[in-house]
């Protein structure tokens, strides 16, 4: 796996090609279901699938589509999935619960507890909270390792102040990430105006669907890993290294 060191390439995938193609380039994959609806939690065939690869990888844990708030029998299942994912021998998860517009600690303290020291990343649910500075502190206090965030708005490359405020806020204390629309496109000057070192893409496309799936119900197009951008993302990053001394 490759080491964009000083920064941190995360791709989210959600196939096998997805999976396999990203070795090459990523220092990480969030693996997940259902990128079209923001994400839910792969099956357990994935699960193996990634870990078989020896992929560092973290899995969502998102019991369904929709909005960030979690049922009891929410929990419970995630719980269940947790474990499967530590059994299984995989890296960190990542999770995100809230309650009338707040982090909900209670939700947040069951997973981290069946993570049993695994890494855990704080995702996009910090975009959506009344106070995203307040959720940073809870997320520290939690002992989460990472927040992925957009700076509270549809895209990082519209979200710099949101994402400079977020990591002054964090002052060391974790890691903020970027995630939501990163491209290589953007990414330049989201590193030129942010000091934020971990990015995250999911470097795919939509293709169109041949129209007997359309004709169906069964939608237009499909998404498909896009190995090259992947492969312009890692080459920004490591174009940024520094040089070794003597050179």
């Amino acid at each position: 796996m490759p080491q964009n060191s000083p920064y941190t390439f995360e791709i989210c995938a959600e196939s096998p090609a997805a999976i396999a193609a990203s070795a090459a380039f990523a220092d990480r994959i969030e693996l997940c279901g259902a990128l079209d609806v923001g994400g839910v939690t792969p099956d357990i065939g994935m699960m193996e699938f990634a870990a078989s690869l020896g992929v560092e990888t973290h899995v969502l844990i998102r019991t369904r589509s929709g909005d960030f708030t979690m049922s009891s029998d929410d929990i419970t299942v995630a719980i269940h999935s947790i474990r499967t994912a530590r059994e299984l021998g995989l890296k960190g998860i990542v999770i995100g619960a809230e309650r009338n517009g707040a982090l909900d600690r209670k939700a947040m303290d069951a997973m981290i507890r069946a993570a049993d020291g695994l890494d855990v990343t704080l995702h996009r649910v910090v975009d959506v909270v009344d106070d995203p500075e307040a959720a940073v502190d809870i997320a520290v206090d939690l002992g989460a390792t990472r927040i992925l965030t957009s700076g509270g708005t549809r895209s990082a490359e519209q979200g710099i102040e949101g994402l400079n405020r977020l990591h002054a806020k964090a002052a060391g204390r974790i890691e903020i990430m970027a995630g939501s629309g990163v491209n290589s496109a953007n990414l330049p000057l989201l590193m030129e105006n942010t000091p934020i070192t971990a990015f995250h893409a999911s470097c795919s496309q939509q293709t169109p669907l041949g129209t007997r799936y359309a004709e169906v119900g069964l939608g237009q197009t499909k998404r498909e890993f896009d190995p090259l951008e992947a492969e312009k993302i890692a080459s920004i990053l490591r174009a940024k290294l520094p040089e070794p001394a003597g050179q």
